[in-house]
């Protein structure tokens, strides 16, 4: 890894600390100088080492529509249009799992019944969520099953890419899920800080991990 994303990435972990520093003072007004500076730091990142992603195309776009999703949930009554935003977002990184190596068979194809348990959190997860939904039934089912998918495609990557990076994929995408669980709960059900600090790590995390497994793809065959 080169010297400027050593610095880039160290940036984006002093930026998240600050962010969850922020949420645990309850300070949100502050935010607005924190979390929308966190999915730049990753485009940069992505952008400077271009050459060596393949398809960076659809990772740049996912980071982009997941910063425009930051900022309009930090909005208030901006919620239906930041899950548009996300579920672009999404539709990114499924298009980029879903290309990476096409021509290869990844685990899923090999051995479909690895992604029951993903099928069957889904489902509990949307129907123990859906007393608290009213209104938002469709379009918060519809991003769930986006999701869903994108956690079953990043464990497709498992034989279409080396080792690492689809161990990279594969716990970013869990954390993406794990994320926007806590923050669904947070937002519908249970409100706490802890949850959102929870919500926070986590999707600093899965953001930071989907990258440096697009880094990783050149990585490991170049050595």
């Amino acid at each position: 890894m080169k010297q400027q994303q050593r610095i880039l990435f160290f940036l984006y972990l002093v930026v998240t600390v600050a962010d969850l520093l922020l949420i645990y003072l309850k300070q949100d007004a502050l935010r607005w100088f924190t979390k929308p500076l966190l999915m730049p730091l990753l485009m940069i990142v992505v952008y400077t080492e271009r050459q060596r992603i393949p398809l960076y195309q659809w990772m740049l776009g996912g980071l982009l529509l997941s910063w425009a999703g930051d900022v309009l949930l930090q909005m208030k009554g901006m919620f239906i249009p930041g899950l548009i935003s996300f579920l672009l977002a999404h539709i990114c990184y499924i298009s980029y799992f879903i290309q990476i190596n096409k021509r290869e068979k990844g685990l899923l194809q090999q051995q479909p019944l690895i992604g029951i348990p993903v099928l069957i959190y889904i489902v509990i997860f949307l129907w123990l969520l859906y007393p608290f939904l009213d209104a938002l039934k469709i379009p918060v089912t519809v991003y769930g099953i986006t999701i869903g998918t994108m956690l079953l495609l990043s464990i497709n990557t498992k034989g279409k890419v080396n080792h690492m990076a689809s161990a990279l994929f594969f716990n970013g995408a869990l954390q993406f899920v794990i994320s926007d669980s806590i923050l669904a709960v947070n937002l519908f059900a249970y409100n706490s800080m802890v949850l959102g600090l929870c919500v926070m790590t986590t999707y600093a995390s899965a953001q930071y991990l989907l990258v440096r497994g697009s880094m990783r793809i050149k990585e490991e065959s170049e050595r």
